[in-house]
């Protein structure tokens, strides 16, 4: 009896050790798995849909969402979509909406027929945004659209809010949030580096933050991004609270002496490294790739751009603090190491993303 009542209490211990372990659940254990997975979405540029859209199918295994850009504003402050982008979107569903998410995303540009266009034009956002009649004018029109195409997703990249405007702007996110759920259509923002991250943006949307255009139009030559700068980034956005991507920017510019900056695709920096056989480099400050090279008018043209080498370096520098959710800027002109680097993240992260 002695014996039964020993193995009895021998069991019972055993029981409430294992009840006390702090060993996770197989099941929370997966899902911190798959939330440290990378997981990389991209845009897809409607004024070059055709390469735009071979890039994402060419990597297509490596890719979350699918954000077609995307939508305007006409003189009437309404959405408006290019016949590109209508049919950039159209065909973007038909491949890949069994499979990835697909959303629109809406930009404060003002494009008129008689009249040059403004980009992220802050006066336009403060006429959608004053008031409750115009918010809900302007969120009436974007469940419009939303119908209209079907839509899955909906992100808004509304850049250059004036100060005044970001109680307005957040209000305004909350209500389209509110109308979006109804219909079981997602929400994405998109914020600048120089939002007040400290402003509490309402739960349910998933939010971005652009990490990039740190050289380029405005300045000198240099890298659309440095550590320094991701550094001070992942700092400001520490504040804010909700949990964020980080956007990083495909490409770069090539700079020429006279003041002229162009944009250049991977493929066309690649190509111009080829044809005026020169000496690419590796910049230790920002991982970017740059060469210089003289015309035949004997002017220095300088280049910089992103590789995939640089974007490993980018997406790894980030994700040594745990911000594992990566969004480029953009398809269209990738190199081939750059497609296949983005297609071998595969699909596994796609799968638990599908599941939130």
């Amino acid at each position: 009896m002695k014996n039964f009542l020993l193995f009895i209490c021998i069991i019972l211990l055993i029981i409430t050790a294992c009840n006390n372990s702090k060993e996770a659940p197989v099941e929370a254990k997966e899902e911190l798995k798959d939330k440290n997975k990378l997981q990389l979405s991209i845009w897809l540029p409607e004024w070059q849909k055709k390469s735009a859209f071979e890039d994402v199918k060419n990597s297509q295994q490596g890719l979350q969402d699918i954000r077609v850009f995307g939508a305007y504003f006409n003189s009437k402050d309404q959405l408006l979509l290019t016949e590109d982008a209508i049919e950039m979107l159209k065909q973007t569903q038909q491949q890949f909406n069994e499979t990835h998410h697909v959303m629109l995303t809406l930009i404060n540009d003002y494009v008129t027929d008689n009249a040059p266009s403004v980009q992220k034009d802050s006066t336009l956002l403060h006429r959608l945004l004053q008031d409750a009649s115009t918010r809900q004018k302007h969120i009436d029109n974007i469940m419009h659209i939303v119908e209209q195409y079907n839509l899955k997703g909906i992100e808004i990249d509304y850049e250059k809010v004036a100060k005044e405007d970001i109680p307005a702007y957040v209000l305004f996110l909350e209500e389209l949030y509110q109308q979006l759920l109804k219909k079981d259509v997602t929400l994405h923002v998109v914020l600048e580096p120089r939002f007040p991250f400290d402003v509490k943006l309402p739960d349910g949307p998933k939010y971005t933050v652009m990490a990039y255009n740190v050289y380029g139009y405005h300045s000198g030559p240099g890298a659309k991004a440095t550590f320094s700068f991701l550094d001070d980034l992942m700092k400001k956005i520490e504040k804010s609270n909700q949990n964020l991507a980080i956007a990083f920017a495909t490409g770069g510019f090539k700079w020429v002496n006279q003041g002229k900056t162009v944009a250049i695709t991977e493929i066309e920096a690649e190509e111009l490294l080829t044809k005026t056989q020169a000496v690419k480099q590796r910049d230790r400050a920002s991982g970017a790739a740059y060469f210089s090279y003289l015309d035949d008018q004997n002017m220095k043209h300088e280049v910089w751009y992103a590789d995939q080498e640089t974007l490993e370096k980018w997406v790894s520098y980030v994700r040594k603090k745990n911000y594992n959710n990566v969004v480029l800027w953009r398809a269209g002109g990738l190199g081939s190491k750059t497609l296949q680097w983005i297609g071998e993240q595969t699909a596994e992260g796609r799968v638990a993303n599908t599941k939130q």
